[in-house]
């Protein structure tokens, strides 16, 4: 009797793989689109997972910044007391210190969202029931957690979900293994949740403009301040920390440095989140449309070392050598694993 190993090598497919001495080889069709639901399950669970987590950061970003308003108020009070006194100056701050709400930022990407929730259950059928209901926690999270504010942003979500009801009740008792997604790809929100903050966003500043939705600046929004104004105010030591030309400085001075840190992170997700989302709901364009192995590759445990993966990534098909092993006894895990790699690039 020949060897495990060596009939696994003779063998013409095993779990969707062609597999042959030597050079690459592509999956075949059958097998590629049970690979690619499973790897569009995962990546919508991932969405879902991160989203709740972004939902979560909101709340506390608009508890500090509540607490913000507070201190910015009593700065500027301090501030003009002085330049009235030092120069009969009397500088008004009324919409120069108008912070933005927080939950803002989520209405247009949860919109987005809503409106693709048509296509999700198309393509993944009762196999997406994981990623509505976690979706639908988030009304959980309206009405308790997070309080007022966040019941607009969530309205369309609501009216979405309710299009696909009879998906949801199809795949009745699917839940998200949040443990092993949250962390995967964006690893400091997972922190962030647990209240140690990272910078995650600094390179982004005002990225949020490219994703269509007002989520740049803190502020609602700036008025610069006169000439004759600013030559007063810069007499007070009061006023100085209202004097910076970076609206992300003049937080950082009066409110400590935590809530631009969250700002930012917040936009940066957000964008992560929808970029994959409407990769992973686009139904014009294959998610995978091709995985090739070099069939020489396969080591003792039966894993395919040298594996190329053919994905639709911002927008184009790119074909990359994942750092996954393609496991040929256990493909599914395979492609949940081969997902949140993608999420990460």
């Amino acid at each position: 009797m020949l060897p495990l190993l060596v009939l696994a090598a003779l063998t013409l497919t095993a779990n969707g793989a062609l597999v042959q001495k030597r050079g690459l080889q592509s999956m075949d069709p059958i097998s590629l689109k049970s690979f690619e639901d499973t790897f569009r399950q995962t990546l919508l669970n991932k969405v879902a997972v991160e989203m709740n987590a972004t939902v979560d950061l909101s709340h506390k970003l608009a508890a500090k910044m509540k607490q913000c308003n507070i201190s910015l108020t009593h700065q500027a009070d301090m501030c003009k007391t002085c330049a009235k006194s030092k120069c009969q100056a009397d500088p008004t701050f009324q919409d120069y210190l108008n912070l933005a709400n927080p939950y803002n930022y989520l209405k247009g990407p949860l919109n987005d969202m809503a409106g693709k929730f048509g296509d999700v259950a198309s393509l993944l059928g009762d196999k997406a029931t994981g990623f509505f209901t976690s979706i639908n926690d988030l009304a959980g999270t309206a009405t308790g957690k997070v309080g007022d504010g966040f019941s607009d942003a969530f309205n369309q979500v609501k009216n979405g979900l309710n299009s696909v009801s009879s998906t949801l009740k199809d795949g009745v008792g699917q839940v998200i293994d949040a443990g092993s997604l949250i962390g995967d790809g964006l690893k400091d929100l997972g922190n962030q949740i647990g209240g140690g903050l990272t910078d995650a966003g600094h390179k982004v500043e005002n990225l949020g403009q490219s994703i269509g939705h007002s989520l740049g600046s803190i502020f609602g929004r700036r008025r610069e301040l006169d000439a004759k104004t600013r030559q007063c105010m810069q007499q007070c030591d009061t006023c100085r920390p209202l004097l910076a030309t970076d609206q992300n400085q003049i937080i950082t001075s009066v409110c400590g440095g935590d809530i631009v840190k969250m700002n930012n992170t917040i936009q940066t997700n957000l964008q992560k989140i929808t970029g994959v989302y409407n990769t992973a709901a686009d139904k014009t364009h294959s998610l995978i449309s091709r995985l090739e192995f070099d069939t020489s590759s396969m080591n003792p445990k039966m894993q395919l070392t040298n594996v190329y993966i053919t994905a639709r990534l911002n927008g184009r098909d790119v074909r990359y050598k994942t750092e996954v092993l393609y496991a040929m006894m256990n493909p599914t895990v395979t492609a949940r694993d081969m997902a949140l790699e993608f999420w990460s690039k």
